[in-house]
């Protein structure tokens, strides 16, 4: 399996998912904190095909950029969203999506939904795996106040280590791919993994 396959399974789940719906479900809220399925959705909208709507994801101070997009596209109907959601934007590399789509597509089942899905299989799983390995090189302060942080892969033993020269803890979190990533991801409460921390 290729990360494009991967990620056009991940998008297809969404749509499906998204398809299935009634109104009230779309307003279900999500493990993102104060956002809704729609909002989500309209999340993956906004990210692939509003270059604006981007930047005010990532820079702080213009936060506003993306929210007000967000509103938009909210306001253009379900029709629209799916509509966009079920077309592979062309300039997106498989990359950038690898993990969005999967921890995306568990923020809506895990939340008000309470939904679930088979595990990924053993290649969506080294998929996942890779695409955290990556992640950890660009937004390790995603775990900063943990410490020293050892990622392991319960299902095959890989391990990815996050040093803290500043540390006061070492931090072990073990589980599958996908579970390591959705806690790395801030998921803390929902994923299910194993951790083990000790003072130093």
């Amino acid at each position: 399996m290729t990360k494009k396959a991967f990620v056009q399974s991940e998008r297809e789940f969404t749509v499906s998912l998204l398809r299935s719906l009634s109104a009230k479900q779309w307003q279900a809220a999500t493990l993102c904190k104060g956002w809704t399925v729609e909002d989500l959705a309209a999340h993956l909208v906004s990210r692939e095909r509003n270059l604006i709507g981007g930047v005010g994801l990532v820079v702080p101070g213009l936060h506003f950029l993306h929210d007000k997009r967000l509103e938009k596209i909210k306001t253009k109907g379900h029709t629209y969203i799916l509509k966009k959601l079920s077309r592979y934007s062309w300039w997106m590399a498989a990359v950038l999506n690898t993990a969005e789509f999967y921890v995306h597509n568990e923020d809506m089942l895990r939340g008000g939904l309470a939904k679930h899905r088979s595990a990924p299989s053993a290649e969506a799983a080294e998929i996942l795996w890779q695409a955290l390995s990556g992640l950890v090189r660009v937004k390790k302060d995603m775990v900063a106040d943990l410490g020293n942080v050892q990622l392991r892969n319960a299902k095959t033993g890989a391990i990815i280590t996050i040093p803290n020269h500043h540390a006061m803890q070492d931090t072990v979190v073990s589980g599958p791919a996908g579970e390591v990533l959705l806690y790395f991801y801030g998921r803390r409460k929902a994923a299910k993994v194993s951790v083990t921390k000790a003072e130093l």
